[in-house]
């Protein structure tokens, strides 16, 4: 982020992507706020704008960015159709909420005619920092990639969607891991010692919820928050709590067609070596695999 480049924060939901995007923006705002001797010294590095996006929305986003930058004085009231009058007005000094349901009428395209000028006629840096770009679209590709010209990106995202690879090759992709057992069982062990929880078997809840968290944040948190409702955490609620982040999913197709190979193998040896009771029991073997196929895709692939 430092060196200004495109950055994606790719894993799963609730494993704290968000989380880890505002304590990086955090240490990179206050390392621009107070440079080194050596950067002082040098020549003057342009001014840091950081935009924050948390709407999950695309348009909601482009809405929300023209506010920030309104705010930063980055971009001219009249440029998002306001009025000419409050160009004349300190950035301050104009309510948001007088103006919000004019820019909330441009569109997506609108919008970006506004903010790309701005960006390109602005002298500073400006970093755009997106919680979310999982729902964004192919046709909004296009919109993102002029930012990316004009601007630092940095966003999260748990799917990378096909029809946005033009997108992906721009960003350098840093995958936000599970927690490890170590820290998983920490948290929940601080985290019953301050809320006070009663449970009868700690080490029995520690392990169940670790191994139902599969080392995400959100899933650890859910866990732990509706067992501070109950009066006492039992036994039988212990074994009786489940997430579905601690679901693991095993992919049989590499046995599904293996045993579909072997199937049409060996009813081809039949016919070639004249043998009734192979070629029957193939036969057999076949339509047993047709009938179970639904069931082991559906049903069998799931373990936990």
């Amino acid at each position: 982020m430092r060196k200004g480049k495109h950055v994606l924060l790719s894993g799963p939901v609730g494993v704290g992507k968000s989380a880890v995007l505002e304590a990086a923006l955090g240490k990179l705002q206050g390392r621009e706020a107070t440079p080194s001797p050596e950067r002082q010294s040098s020549r003057p590095c342009r001014a840091l704008t950081v935009v924050h996006l948390h709407d999950h929305q695309a348009k909601g986003q482009f809405v929300e960015m023209a506010r920030q930058l309104l705010a930063a004085g980055i971009i001219k009231p009249s440029a998002l159709e306001l009025a000419r009058r409050y160009d004349e007005l300190p950035p301050a000094e104009i309510e948001w909420a007088k103006v919000k349901r004019t820019v909330n009428r441009l569109s997506i395209r609108d919008l970006t005619g506004a903010i790309i000028p701005a960006l390109s006629a602005h002298g500073g840096r400006v970093l755009i920092a997106v919680d979310d770009m999982t729902r964004l679209t192919p046709t909004q590709q296009a919109f993102w990639l002029a930012l990316f010209d004009q601007a630092q990106v940095i966003t999260c995202a748990s799917e990378k969607k096909q029809g946005l690879r033009k997108l992906w090759w721009k960003m350098k992709e840093m995958e936000v891991s599970p927690l490890t057992p170590e820290a998983s069982a920490e948290i929940v062990q601080t985290y019953i010692t301050q809320q006070g929880v009663l449970i009868e078997s700690p080490e029995l809840y520690v392990s169940h919820v670790v191994k139902q968290g599969g080392g995400n944040p959100q899933a650890i948190y859910d866990m732990v928050n509706d067992s501070a409702k109950e009066r006492v955490v039992d036994k039988r609620k212990i074994r009786e709590m489940r997430h579905q982040a601690g679901i693991r999913y095993l992919d049989f197709t590499p046995v599904m067609m293996v045993a579909s190979a072997l199937i049409i193998g060996s009813r081809y040896l039949a016919i070639g070596l004249g043998d009734t009771e192979l070629y029957i029991l193939a036969g057999m073997a076949a339509a047993l695999f047709l009938s179970l196929r639904f069931f082991l895709f559906k049903g069998a692939g799931k373990a936990n």
